[in-house]
């Protein structure tokens, strides 16, 4: 399965385009974009704006948490834009800290960060689509067992910068305690350094890993099957990179239900009367060249359960 990825820059309009009006998203996402960006700016076309012309985009995609994601969400703001939308944990919190007015709407993260209460009323700027991510990979750990049921030891590639690394951490605890499997955790600092981090739980044994999307699903997905790793993660472009499963919220339809939130945030509705809504469709999705290349004999009946095999 091949997809095209289209990484657009900033739309660059004429004064007279904002004089008429047009509104200015701010996307700020941390690790890889695709195809969340794609189906973003697809969801707003969908709520009837024309880019360049009743909507611009500043995109700010940043690899990793750290300084960069700080001073992008601080740019955004100095930028005035009318609405800035977030993707996953570290760009929320950015974002949070970069402005307490401006609205923000965001997707997958952990909602201790986005300082949210209520979900059917939330407080201050900022509403969103939770995705049950670290539920999800506990999930993740149990179909995997279910294609590796020799497994006793099993590893962890988790993103120290990213604050829903803790919970992600305990999820996959709880699984794996259910599961009878013991855990390896590696913590690579940014992603040059996650060669270096599947090297140190290849070489304790690990029967496989899992990735924290935060870290670089592309990189990870590559390395891991370089190095002849099995590896899962909770979103499909691991999959599409060359990782061999993901179990995951259905992202489409996350992404849909966030455009529809930013578009009430452009006419003006208070994020507080914009409830937070929760993810209700989940896939998954094997890789079946990957498996085969691994040695990975997957069942008729998993691959029967499967969403989506990638050949």
């Amino acid at each position: 399965m091949k997809r095209r990825h289209f990484l657009g820059a900033a739309l660059a309009l004429p004064a007279a385009a904002h004089a008429q009006g047009t509104k200015r998203v701010g996307f700020l996402v941390t690790g890889d974009p695709e195809p969340t960006w794609s189906l973003f700016r697809k969801g707003m076309v969908e709520a009837g704006y024309v880019e360049g012309r009743t909507l611009m985009y500043e995109y700010r995609p940043i690899d990793t948490p750290g300084p960069r994601l700080d001073e992008a969400a601080a740019e955004l703001v100095r930028l005035k834009v009318d609405v800035i939308v977030a993707i996953l944990t570290p760009a929320v919190a950015a974002a949070r800290r970069a402005t307490s007015t401006l609205p923000i709407a965001w997707l997958g993260a952990d909602p201790q960060v986005t300082g949210i209460g209520d979900l059917s009323r939330p407080e201050g700027n900022v509403t969103g689509v939770l995705s049950p991510s670290s539920t999800l990979a506990g999930k993740a750990l149990q179909l995997f067992h279910e294609l590796r049921p020799d497994t006793k030891l099993f590893g962890l590639l988790l993103n120290p910068g990213d604050p829903f690394h803790v919970p992600l951490q305990h999820d996959v605890e709880s699984a794996a305690q259910a599961e009878k499997i013991d855990l390896a955790i590696e913590l690579p600092k940014s992603r040059a350094d996650i060669g270096a981090g599947l090297d140190a739980l290849i070489g304790r044994g690990v029967a496989g890993v899992m990735v924290q999307p935060s870290l670089g699903l592309d990189i990870a997905a590559a390395l891991a099957l370089e190095k002849r790793v099995p590896a899962i993660s909770f979103r499909r472009e691991f999959v599409e990179h060359g990782g061999l499963m993901s179990y995951s919220s259905d992202y489409a339809d996350l992404t849909r239900i966030l455009a529809r939130q930013a578009d009430k945030l452009l006419k003006g509705i208070a994020p507080g009367n914009i409830p937070v809504q929760q993810a209700s469709r989940f896939e998954m999705i094997v890789n079946r060249k990957t498996a085969a290349a691994l040695g990975i004999a997957v069942p008729p009946a998993f691959l029967a359960r499967t969403d989506e095999v990638i050949e």
